[in-house]
């Protein structure tokens, strides 16, 4: 790690093999007093607290200076080798030779939790804490990377490697459980960063598209709000696969069938409502209406034969 490097020179920079230097590495220094230019992520809770190895990476720097909100890369900063031989002898004071002690002080997390995700050693953030505490900041030009952006020095060229190499015995056993062997998820490394240059990123089969302006390669999803380039997927199952030769058919029609008849003495919805009962008496009704009638026409024609006997 950063304090078991043994550097000769005034200053150096952190990689691992995982990663390799960049074609466009070309560190920043200011013009005059030639400051090296660091950039930093502000930790807010959408940049840092939300990531629990974040929040953890700050929790540890604030020992240093309790007020330190700036997250540092540890492959970003530019070491200077007196200084960082301070940090790390002060460091190691306080949390042990190897870092035993480094979350010793939460032990009611570690009974609750089985593990805490956060750095294992001195970290790029926890050095830039020691420089204000110190007061040697201003040996550095620290610049916001959420508001002018920043490259990296080193690519990232094993990905997978490095998250499998970085797993204990438990957590590569359970992978292996989930997944039914090791290597045998169906991933990806949707890295566009890999591609340094217009004809690889162009030319690659995820998609990439080459940004001239930053001469560096990004995924589209980054740019417009484009669809992302790898989806994940699930391994393959050992299941037999269906038949794909045989044309899909539709389904035979069925014979024409004659129509039922409608009941229109008793209709359907005879039972929900009486009308059964309203047709009988609107019979019985015209039926008294009509002999009425009937009566009246009779006593008529009785009064004018009357009328006529009389005259």
């Amino acid at each position: 790690d950063m304090c078991e490097a043994d550097v000769k020179t005034e200053w150096f920079m952190l990689t691992n093999s995982y990663h390799h230097v960049a074609n466009h590495v070309d560190l920043m220094f200011t013009p005059g007093k030639f400051l090296p230019v660091i950039p930093f992520t502000p930790a807010t809770y959408p940049f840092c607290f939300k990531f629990p190895y974040c929040k953890e990476t700050i929790g540890l720097s604030q020992r240093f200076n309790p007020e330190h909100a700036k997250v540092v890369l540890d492959f970003d900063m530019l070491y200077h080798t007196e200084t960082r031989n301070a940090f790390c002898k002060q460091w190691k004071e306080m949390n042990g030779e190897e870092g035993e002690d480094l979350y010793t002080y939460q032990k009611n997390r570690i009974l609750r939790r089985k593990k805490i995700i956060g750095p294992s050693g001195p970290t790029g953030t926890s050095y830039t804490a020691y420089l204000f505490q110190e007061g040697k900041d201003k040996m550095y030009k620290l610049v916001d990377r959420s508001l002018y952006g920043a490259r990296a020095p080193f690519i990232k060229i094993f990905s997978k490697e490095e998250k499998l190499d970085g797993m204990s015995e438990e957590e590569l056993a359970q992978k292996m459980g989930d997944t039914g062997m090791m290597g045998m998820d169906n991933e990806t490394d949707c890295n566009c960063f890999t591609f340094e240059t217009t004809h690889t990123c162009e030319g690659s089969p995820l998609g990439c598209i080459w940004r001239p302006l930053f001469e560096s390669c990004h995924p589209p999803e980054m740019i417009d709000e484009g669809t992302p380039i790898c989806p994940e997927t699930t391994a393959p199952t050992l299941s037999p696969t269906k038949s794909g030769y045989l044309l899909e058919t539709d389904p035979p029609t069925t014979p024409p069938t004659a129509s039922p008849v409608v009941n229109t003495t008793d209709p359907w919805y005879s039972t929900f409502f009486r009308i059964r009962e309203h047709e009988v008496a609107n019979a019985e009704e015209e039926e008294i209406v009509g002999d009425l009638l009937d009566d009246d026409d009779i006593g008529d024609e009785e009064f004018v034969l009357t009328s006529h006997e009389g005259i």
